[in-house]
């Protein structure tokens, strides 16, 4: 479970704290949205949080490794157009990913989300 709550908000940015299992009283990590390019910063790792790399080689085999599923259920593999192969590797991170799912899925509805919770355990 990771809690937010929204800490600045400009024509151009807004600024997010999280904390891992709602722990308010530890140091929190800052995700920020830049609303001009539409991208999204893990500023800060909150200092209960953790990232890993998931490499394109390790990205390929979870893609084989469904394909082997399907045809074990009689379903045709995954075609490049449903799932290409990886050519480059991606960051992940245990409680910022979970904050940012639900805060950009709200922006994207046209709402701004203030504060929140997103548990997925």
């Amino acid at each position: 479970m990771v809690t937010f709550r929204l800490v600045e908000e400009t024509e151009d940015y807004l600024v997010y704290w999280y904390f891992p299992d709602g722990h308010e009283d530890e140091k929190y990590g800052i995700i920020l949205i830049n609303k001009l390019n539409k991208t999204i910063q893990i500023q800060k790792l909150a200092d209960k949080d953790f990232s890993y790399i998931v490499t394109s080689e390790e990205q390929n085999q979870f893609r084989e490794s469904v394909n082997a599923m399907r045809k074990e259920d009689g379903l045709p593999p995954l075609s490049k157009q449903e799932c290409p192969y990886a050519k480059t590797e991606f960051t992940k991170t245990f409680f910022a990913d979970h904050a940012i799912k639900k805060i950009i899925k709200s922006y994207k509805s046209g709402k701004i989300l203030h504060e929140g919770i997103s548990a997925w355990y």
